[in-house]
Formats: C-alpha cells, sequence, structure tokens
C-alpha cells in the first residue's frame, strides 16, 4: 500500500520586518512626506513578491523609486544611493587615508567607477526628465551638500545613530561611526571645492560605460523606505509603483554595499576597511534620507529567513 507523501512547504527566502516611522520628528519642511493610506499589514505579506533576482552583468541603480521607462526585471542591479558615483563619498568618508582638505567629488567618482569596472562590475547612474542647469536630477549627488550637514546636525543625531544601528545590527561599531562622522565634518567644511564639478559627473560616467545612465520620469511619491538584506535580490519598483496608485519606494540595497566592500578590500588585511565602507555607505544613506524626506516614511527592513 502506498504511503501518501506529504509535501514540502518551501520556505519564503526572505521576512519583512516593519521598523516604524523613520522619525517622529520633521527633519526637514521641504522633504517628501510619507503616505499614511499604505496598509502596512497588506505589505509586509505581500512585499517579497516585488523583489527579483539582480542582473550580474545589469547597471547599479540608485534608490530612487521614479520610474524607469526602459526598466526591464530580468536585467536589473542592485540600488545604492547615487548609484556607483555615489559610492565614491563612502571610499573618501570611510577609507581615503590622504587629507581630506584636498581632492574632489568628481575625482572619486572617476576612481570609483573606473574601479567597478576593473572589477568586471556595471557601473550606473541617473538624471531625470526634469532637471535642469547644473541638476542631474539625482537627490543623492544633487544634493549631496545639504546631506554632509545633515549627517552631523545635533538636530538630527539621535535618529541618525539610532538608525544606523537598526541596518548595522551586530555590525555597529561605536569607532568607525564616530570616524566617519568626523571626516564628514572635515568634509562638510571644504564641501563647495569638493563638490565643484560634480554636475559632469554623470557625463564621466556615461563616457568611461555608455548606456549607464538611466533618466527616470515623474515626480517623487516615495510613501515607504525597504533596505534589502538578502544578496541577489532588488526591488521592482515600476511594478511596486504601478500596482500602488503611484506611490513609490526607496530601495537600498544593503547587501550590495557589503559584496562592493569585499570586491574592493579582498585581503585578510582589509578587513577594517571593508566595515568601514559599509558603514560610510549606511551613515550616507541615512543621511540623504533626511534631506529628501520629512522623516514620516515608514522603514522595513527585508531580512533572510533563517
Amino acid at each position: 500500500m502506498n504511503k501518501m507523501i506529504k509535501p514540502v512547504l518551501q520556505q519564503p527566502i526572505a521576512h519583512v520586518l516593519d521598523l516604524g516611522r523613520l522619525s517622529n520628528h520633521t527633519w526637514s519642511q521641504k522633504g517628501r512626506a510619507g503616505n499614511s493610506s499604505i496598509d502596512t499589514a497588506s505589505l509586509m505579506k505581500t512585499l517579497n513578491s516585488y523583489y527579483v533576482a539582480t542582473n550580474p552583468n545589469a547597471k547599479t541603480r540608485c534608490i530612487d523609486g521614479r520610474h524607469d521607462p526602459e526598466f526591464d526585471e530580468t536585467k536589473l542591479g542592485a540600488q545604492i544611493p547615487g548609484g556607483a558615483p555615489g559610492a565614491a563619498l563612502a571610499y573618501r568618508l570611510g577609507i581615503d587615508e590622504e587629507d581630506l582638505t584636498r581632492g574632489t567629488f568628481y575625482s572619486d567618482a572617476e576612481m570609483m567607477i573606473d574601479s567597478y569596472l576593473r572589477l568586471g562590475l556595471s557601473p550606473g547612474g541617473h538624471r531625470d526628465d526634469s532637471s535642469e542647469g547644473e541638476a542631474m536630477g539625482c537627490g543623492a549627488i544633487d544634493k549631496m551638500d545639504a546631506i554632509l550637514v545633515n549627517m552631523t546636525d545635533p538636530s538630527l543625531v539621535e535618529d541618525h545613530t539610532r538608525l544606523v544601528k537598526a541596518l548595522l545590527d551586530g555590525a555597529f561599531d561605536r569607532d568607525d561611526y564616530l570616524r566617519v562622522l568626523g571626516a564628514g565634518l572635515v568634509l562638510c567644511s571644504r564641501s563647495h571645492d569638493y563638490l565643484a564639478g560634480r554636475g559632469e559627473t554623470l557625463n564621466l560616467l556615461e563616457q568611461k560605460a555608455p548606456h549607464s545612465v538611466a533618466v527616470l520620469n515623474g515626480p517623487h511619491q516615495e510613501a515607504l523606505v525597504v533596505v534589502n538584506l538578502v544578496p541577489g535580490t532588488t526591488l521592482t519598483s515600476n511594478r511596486f509603483a504601478d500596482d500602488h496608485h503611484g506611490v513609490q519606494a526607496f530601495g537600498y540595497d544593503l547587501w550590495c554595499s557589503k559584496q562592493l566592500a569585499e570586491m574592493l578590500f579582498p585581503l585578510p588585511s582589509q578587513m577594517v576597511d571593508r566595515h568601514r565602507f559599509v558603514m560610510a555607505q549606511v551613515i550616507i544613506t541615512i543621511a540623504t534620507l533626511m534631506t529628501l524626506t520629512d522623516g514620516s516614511q515608514r522603514l522595513f527592513v527585508r531580512a533572510p529567513t533563517v
């Protein structure tokens, strides 16, 4: 007599954590507000369905949640603030041992783009369809001077520390945190000189990696932030917005920052550099959100299922 074989229920690869509002305080009167109509309980059940596998040959994306007309779910790269050029600031604050009173973001971005290409990665960035003058349409780069200010603003430091700790969890190191903030203070004092020429960064990216710069369409309507810790996956931001009546999500693939750090600093002797680079990228991400939002967006973390 044949015994009935019970089906094995496949466990989801990730679970979603709701960390509540980014803040109970208003970060910026000019920052974009969240959307209180978001059904949190429903979102936690469906959020995993908006994540797909990254394509190893796809260009890195920014955390921006706006519409990309050339979006292809089979060819998505991971999301980090400012795309590949944005990672240059993390290197400057966390790693670069040169005098912080010298150098420019443009030269740092060129170094980071070259590093991507040398490592076989595909750098990427974006403009938008309404940018004018020197503005590129990427808030993480256009507002980098304000990001440096907010990183060390005394009125924001409590929220900033709390959120960085929440995202890094057991990997948070107080000394590395303070070291990056100190570097941010120095850089902020000369931000005019450091950021000179940043408007040409995307032209440089397109020159070195043709077709790497996307043009995003429409207004910002990000109502939530999702920090993704599941390696090799990323948010399908177009589909998410389409299914939520235009409401968008900031998506940050924190796993990508860790992977990039391992590739940039592969030697055992470079472990400290790896930790500091990831710390700097998370610090910058939170400061970016403090610059672009009013703090009312809800924060979700997508973590691997153990």
